[in-house]
């Protein structure tokens, strides 16, 4: 489909126009809600999908539940395994903070591939900045303190929505950072007191991002740092 918007996809703006152009020509604008997959587990993966707003969620299965290992929004894009030449993941994609994207074929992104060398240099530079902060979520999950962990996950939120304000539930949250409900009101009720956030009714205010920003561990930082130094050249 045709289009002449404008991106706000980062991958995409960086893209020479020309290939931004021809990539788009493929694609279709789609709107996300929230819990929609774009990844079901081990099913053949069709799309590849450049978030325009919103949040997307990239777990894995541990025992009977699922935990996140990373996120995405509109710096990146949903499809790695399409990228790596892979047909299917164990792990699952889906809308954590409702949102649109361009959703362009997988054989169409395959032959972008081959025929545009800066897309694939920018899908690897993404995929590189992507794996660190699945290493850091991980070593970060086993070290820091709850406070913390919730911390860092708010900030990278607050990173990719429009505004201080987002909806989620304390069930998503204990799923996003692993942990039960019980542990979930705990650290936001640590934050909440440090006026650093308000949570009510499943909705969460960001009212003092610097502040916040001292309660993280060094992981948030290092993640952002990585970013920029890597993808945003």
């Amino acid at each position: 489909m045709k289009t002449q918007l404008e991106p706000r996809n980062l991958l995409l703006r960086k893209l020479p126009k020309p290939q931004m152009e021809e990539l788009l020509s493929s694609a279709e604008l789609v709107h996300f809600n929230l819990r929609e997959y774009l990844i079901e587990q081990d099913k053949p993966i069709h799309f590849v999908e450049f978030p325009e707003s919103g949040v997307i969620s990239v777990l894995t299965q541990m025992d009977s539940r699922l935990i996140e290992i990373a996120n995405v929004g509109n710096e990146g894009f949903i499809g790695i395994p399409v990228l790596l030449g892979v047909k299917s993941i164990p792990e699952v994609a889906f809308c954590q903070i409702e949102g649109s994207a361009w959703r362009v074929p997988a054989e169409k992104f395959r032959q972008m591939l081959e025929e545009a060398p800066e897309l694939k240099s920018l899908c690897h530079r993404y995929l590189a900045t992507f794996l660190n902060q699945v290493a850091r979520n991980s070593g970060c999950n086993w070290t820091h303190t709850i406070e913390e962990r919730c911390a860092r996950w708010l900030l990278l939120t607050h990173d990719r929505v429009d505004g201080d304000e987002f909806h989620l539930t304390q069930e998503f949250l204990a799923t996003m950072l692993g942990v039960t409900r019980g542990g979930v009101n705990l650290a936001a009720g640590i934050l909440a007191k440090a006026n650093l956030i308000t949570y009510v009714r499943g909705k969460i205010t960001v009212l003092d991002r610097p502040g916040l920003e001292k309660s993280t561990c060094e992981c948030y930082g290092f993640i952002r740092r990585y970013f920029d130094e890597t993808f945003c050249l």
